[in-house]
């Protein structure tokens, strides 16, 4: 094995030396080639290793590191719990806002929240503090999801414009069937049944 940190070679025959004398008529022979297979370089095992252990484990440490988890803490719960219900005509008439689909998506691990904006600036009333993402209260379990922290882009509300929000889905929190309520600010819609 040389000194390379990155590579190991593999064993095989060593080189021979030039003969001097040869027969005559015959070319003089130079170091002899590695037979085939001998002396190819491959990463260390060690390489491949980590190559796989990082493909398994950086999905769930960025995952974790990201706050989508199922929040209960009594502030979410005593908020969410606290917000007027509405129902989703109201929150059309008097928010601008259609909740169009709650569904449990990418087998169980995320739930896609997806809304059309249908009068602007009833949405942007209720809408337009970006640190109070809609999130997602389960009544029968107290769980309640909120979106991703520090990941909101600055987004234009438009009439007639479809949003959507993907929410974590912790412990299967949701499960198809399951009611579940759009919190946004202090308004929260009656409980719609997650769909798969």
């Amino acid at each position: 094995m040389t000194g390379n940190l990155d590579h190991e070679t593999l064993p095989g025959p060593e080189p021979q030396p030039a003969t001097a004398a040869t027969p005559a008529g015959e070319p003089a022979l130079h170091p002899a080639a590695p037979a085939a297979g001998a002396g190819r370089i491959r990463p260390r095992r060690r390489t491949w290793l980590a190559a796989i252990v990082g493909v398994l484990v950086l999905p769930v440490a960025v995952a974790a590191g990201i706050s989508w988890t199922a929040t209960t803490t009594d502030v979410f719960k005593t908020h969410a719990a606290d917000a007027r219900v509405v129902s989703a005509a109201d929150l059309e008439a008097q928010y601008g806002i259609r909740v169009n689909l709650v569904a449990v998506s990418a087998a169980g691990g995320m739930i896609d929240v997806r809304f059309t904006v249908t009068d602007q600036a009833k949405a942007e009333a209720l809408l337009h503090d970006a640190t109070t993402e809609p999130s997602l209260y389960v009544e029968s379990s107290g769980a309640v999801l909120r979106a991703p922290t520090g990941m909101r882009h600055k987004v234009t509300i438009l009439d007639g414009g479809s949003y959507f929000i993907l929410y974590g889905n912790p412990g299967g929190a949701i499960q198809a069937g399951t009611p579940v309520s759009v919190v946004i600010n202090d308004v929260r819609l009656a409980p719609i049944s997650a769909q798969s």
